[in-house]
């Protein structure tokens, strides 16, 4: 084989290794939005449909500005002295733990809610219910 012959194909084989790292990184990363289950939810902690978290796992929820909530997680409402809240934020977390609601995830689902409301104008008695699970290992 010719030189130039042997050129032109290692550059096609190094174009096409460039081209597939190109492809592999856009995998994955597509335009479609984040599925939001209410508006005033800004994030979900953890994801809604996450695998697998550890049995320690903090969850909560980022509301947009001006909204609040509590938690409950598989029917048990978390006290409030239980809650992280992060008022700057409007976030409200909570994480297993000794002495606590819930010790430590069971392997499974998980299912929280998230009682919602604007903390100005509306009392718990007008809050909305966001839910979402995640799976334990």
């Amino acid at each position: 084989m010719s030189t130039w012959l042997r050129r032109i194909v290692l550059l096609l084989l190094v174009g096409g290794a460039f081209g597939a790292i190109v492809y592999a990184g856009t995998l994955g990363t597509g335009s479609e939005e984040i599925r939001r289950t209410d508006e005033a939810v800004e994030r979900l902690v953890p994801e809604d449909g996450s695998p697998v978290a550890v049995r320690q796992a903090e969850v909560g929820v980022d509301l947009a500005p001006g909204w609040t909530g509590v938690l409950t997680i598989n029917g048990l409402e978390i006290p409030e002295d239980q809650l992280r809240r992060v008022e700057a934020q409007n976030e409200v977390y909570f994480q297993p733990g000794a002495e606590k609601e819930i010790e430590a995830f069971q392997p499974g689902t998980i299912v929280v809610e998230a009682e919602i409301w604007r903390s100005a104008s509306e009392t718990r008695a007008d809050a909305r219910t966001v839910t979402w699970r995640f799976g334990v290992a």
